[in-house]
């Protein structure tokens, strides 16, 4: 059944040529500001004015609610040609709050896939892209206004003690490793139970969700600075049964970040550079089927080449934001290489699957996302 109404829908939009005209007549200039660091309200501003401008190419969806309200939510862009089923780049930015630049590089990667658009339609030919530019919002203002090194959540575990380490309480080897995944008062405490967070649930249901539905190729989680690109094991110094892809994706994205910039990018397997420990969110995204899985550790060095870690100055902003451009660039075009729609790729979930993931996040399914395009081209 919904094969038919995908296909109905793909009709419709065919006999229905002058929806993108009329969107692209109404549309204003939507500038992101890289001048500073966005505040929560500023990014999701920012999100609201660009879903508005360019509403055939780009969708926003609400996916969970923090501990504090606040809304997580997910651009999900396409080329607006109305093709369902396509392969998904999913993207994350600031599971850890104090990493001020990663928000700022997802927004720059949303802006330069639906502003500037026609310098990257490659992208987008025969994929689509998820990005959630903020995972972690609560830590993310609480990191801006009150403890700049802030790095988790801010659900409360007693004691006086607060906030659980996204990017250790996914399910994988769960708080083995070190005895602070155990400390409700560390900056590394693991959690409750494997996703106690809403945070960490929502991106593993959007995983198993483009997993079940054989959309998705690569999972990649922004970090800052230790400029490196990682790949999977955290928990096991066992090779993946793709690691020659993982190191030729990692390396080519190196590669074009020294020949672009100068900056030296490395490429390692976790586990070999910094030892074993559970409940990260790349090593969770292979085991649930993902093809591809990595973090991409930007630069956080000035161009007076100081090193500034989470914070460099405002007037770097840009620089470094168009720097991790240009790896996540590299990241999809040798992504896109590898597992070109003519492979077919056997998914393997390695986790079980979590029960009602698509109903937890209404409104995700790709042929929910077409049909909100297409009226909305209609009616506008």
């Amino acid at each position: 059944m919904w094969r038919i109404l995908c296909g109905i829908v793909v009709l419709a939009a065919i006999v229905n040529p002058l929806a993108e005209t009329r969107v692209v007549r109404r549309r204003r200039a939507v500038k992101l500001q890289l001048d500073n660091y966005l505040s929560y309200d500023g990014i999701m501003e920012y999100l609201d004015q660009l879903a508005r401008s360019y509403s055939s190419r780009v969708t926003l969806q609400n996916v969970g609610r923090t501990y504090e309200k606040r809304v997580l939510k997910v651009a999900m862009i396409t080329n607006g040609d109305g093709r369902p089923g396509k392969r998904v780049i999913f993207l994350d930015a600031a599971l850890h709050s104090r990493e001020w630049m990663t928000p700022a590089a997802a927004l720059l990667t949303i802006h330069k896939l639906v502003v500037e658009f026609e310098e990257n339609s490659d992208l987008l030919t025969d994929f689509d892209w998820h990005i959630m530019p903020l995972a972690n919002p609560d830590g993310y203002v609480y990191s801006r206004n009150t403890d700049r090194y802030w790095r988790n959540t801010r659900t409360p575990n007693g004691g006086n003690c607060f906030g659980t380490n996204l990017n250790r309480n996914f399910a994988v080897d769960w708080k083995v490793g070190f005895s602070q995944l155990e400390d409700p008062c560390d900056e590394n405490y693991a959690g409750s139970a494997p996703f106690s967070e809403v945070e960490a649930r929502t991106v593993r249901d959007i995983m198993h969700i483009l997993v079940d539905s054989q959309r998705a190729v690569m999972y990649l989680s922004l970090h800052t600075a230790n400029r490196s690109v990682f790949y999977p094991w955290v928990y096991n110094t066992a090779p993946v049964s793709n690691q020659k892809e993982h190191d030729e994706i990692g390396r080519f994205v190196a590669d074009r970040i020294r020949q672009s910039t100068g900056t030296f990018i490395k490429t390692w397997q976790y586990a070999k550079y910094d030892g074993t420990f559970g409940g990260t969110s790349m090593d969770y995204a292979l085991l649930a089927g993902f093809p591809l899985s990595f973090v991409f550790e930007m630069s956080g060095v000035g161009q007076d080449q100081v090193e500034y870690k989470f914070f460099p100055p405002a007037r770097d902003i840009r620089h470094l934001a168009e720097e991790s451009w240009t790896g996540i660039r590299a990241f999809a075009e040798k992504a896109i290489e590898i597992y070109p729609p003519s492979r077919v790729i056997a998914y393997k979930q390695m986790v079980e699957p979590p029960k009602n993931a698509a109903s937890r996040i209404r409104g995700f399914s790709s042929l929910v996302c077409i049909l909100f395009i297409y009226m909305t081209n209609v009616f506008n």
